[in-house]
C-alpha cells in the first residue's frame, strides 16, 4: 500500500514559488566536448546555475542503430529531431565501427569547468546506451558492478563521493534505487512526473528522494509543437507551473543548433519572475517539506520512443 503524506509538494508552497531547476543531460562525447562550453556560456550570461549529469563511461551511440527495429516510433522522432545534424557523423559509429571514447576522462578540463562556476555534477550512468536498452532486465549484481564503477570514475575526477543521478532515459530498477539509498545518494532524478516524491516502485518503497523531469524535452516537441523558435518557447512557456518546474536540455541539442532557443526561454521566465535552482538545493529545501510517497511505474510519454520511468 502507498504511503502518502498532507502535503503534496507539486507547488511547493511558497519555496518553491515560480522556480526551475534546469537538468543537464549529457549523452555523448560530442555533446561533452561542445554543447556543455555553449551552455556554460548561456548560463553565464543570464546568471543561472544548473545541474549537469555526465555518463562517467564510454560514448556508444552507435549502437542505438538497434533501436530502429527494437522501439516503435524511433525512427520518426529521429527524422523530426535530424539525427545527423544533432549527433554527427562520428558520434554514429561510436561502439560499431569507431572505438567510443571516454565521455569524462578525456574530459576533465570541462569536468572542472562546470564545477568551477558554480554548477553541481552528478552521474548520468556509465554506458549510457548500455543503461538505457538493458537496465529494466539486468540482475542486481550487474547493476551494482555498473554503479559502482560510475561511483568510482566519479570519486577519481572530482575527489568526492557523488549525491545525485539522472538514469539514462529516465529507465531505472530497484537494485539501483536500493544502492542510491543505502550509498549517500541525496536524491535522483530517473523518472517523468509532476512533483518531488520518494518511489514505491515494483512493491517496494524507497527513501530516496526523487525529483522528477515535469516538463517535456526539447526533441519530444520540436516538429509536434512547432519547429521555430518562438513558437516552441511559448509552448515551454505555456507548459510552466507556478511551482516547482525541472525541466531537462541535452548537450547535444539546446547546446548545439538549438541553443538560441534556450537562450530565449531563459531570457523570457526570468523577465516573468521565474528564478533558477539548482537540483541539490531543491532536494534541500525539500527536507523542510512532508514530500510524498508516489507509485513509480513504466509508461510512455508523447514524442518519445521507447518507456520512460512515470511518477503515478
Amino acid at each position: 500500500m502507498i504511503q502518502t503524506q498532507s502535503l503534496n509538494v507539486e507547488s511547493g508552497g511558497d519555496i518553491f514559488n515560480k522556480t526551475i531547476g534546469i537538468k543537464v543531460d549529457v549523452d555523448t562525447s560530442e555533446g561533452m566536448k561542445h554543447g556543455v562550453p555553449v551552455l556554460l556560456a548561456l548560463f553565464k550570461k543570464h546568471h543561472i546555475k544548473a545541474s549537469f549529469f555526465v555518463p562517467m563511461g564510454k560514448d556508444h551511440t552507435g549502437r542505438t542503430v538497434k533501436r530502429v527495429f527494437t522501439r516503435k516510433g524511433f525512427l520518426k522522432k529521429a527524422g523530426r529531431v535530424g539525427v545527423i545534424s544533432t549527433y554527427g557523423i562520428k558520434t554514429l559509429l561510436y561502439g560499431i565501427v569507431l572505438p567510443g571514447p571516454e565521455i569524462a576522462k578525456e574530459n576533465r578540463t570541462i569536468i572542472k569547468d562546470i564545477t568551477d562556476e558554480g554548477h553541481e555534477l552528478g552521474i548520468h550512468g556509465y554506458d549510457h546506451v548500455y543503461w538505457h536498452d538493458h537496465i529494466k532486465h539486468i540482475s542486481a549484481q550487474k547493476t551494482e558492478e555498473i554503479l559502482h564503477k560510475s561511483v568510482n570514475t566519479f570519486k577519481e575526477l572530482l575527489s568526492e563521493n557523488p549525491k545525485s543521478f539522472a538514469a539514462p532515459g529516465w529507465m531505472v530498477n530497484a537494485y539501483a534505487l536500493r544502492f542510491f539509498e543505502n550509498n549517500g545518494f541525496i536524491y535522483t532524478s530517473n523518472a517523468r512526473g509532476h512533483s518531488p516524491f520518494y518511489p514505491s516502485f515494483e512493491g517496494e518503497e524507497f527513501h530516496i528522494l526523487e525529483l522528477p523531469s515535469t516538463l517535456p524535452t526539447l526533441d519530444e516537441v520540436v516538429g509536434v509543437a512547432g519547429t521555430d523558435r518562438a513558437t516552441l518557447t511559448r509552448y515551454f512557456l505555456d507548459a510552466l507551473k507556478d511551482g516547482l518546474n525541472i525541466m531537462t536540455v541535452h548537450t547535444e541539442l539546446e547546446g548545439n543548433r538549438w541553443a538560441g532557443f534556450l537562450d530565449g526561454f531563459l531570457r523570457e521566465t526570468l523577465k516573468s519572475g521565474y528564478t533558477y535552482n539548482r537540483l541539490i538545493e531543491i532536494a534541500e529545501e525539500c527536507k523542510a517539506l512532508p514530500v510524498e510517497t508516489c507509485e513509480m511505474r513504466f509508461g510512455y510519454v508523447d514524442g518519445r520512443a521507447g518507456e520512460v520511468s512515470l511518477q503515478k
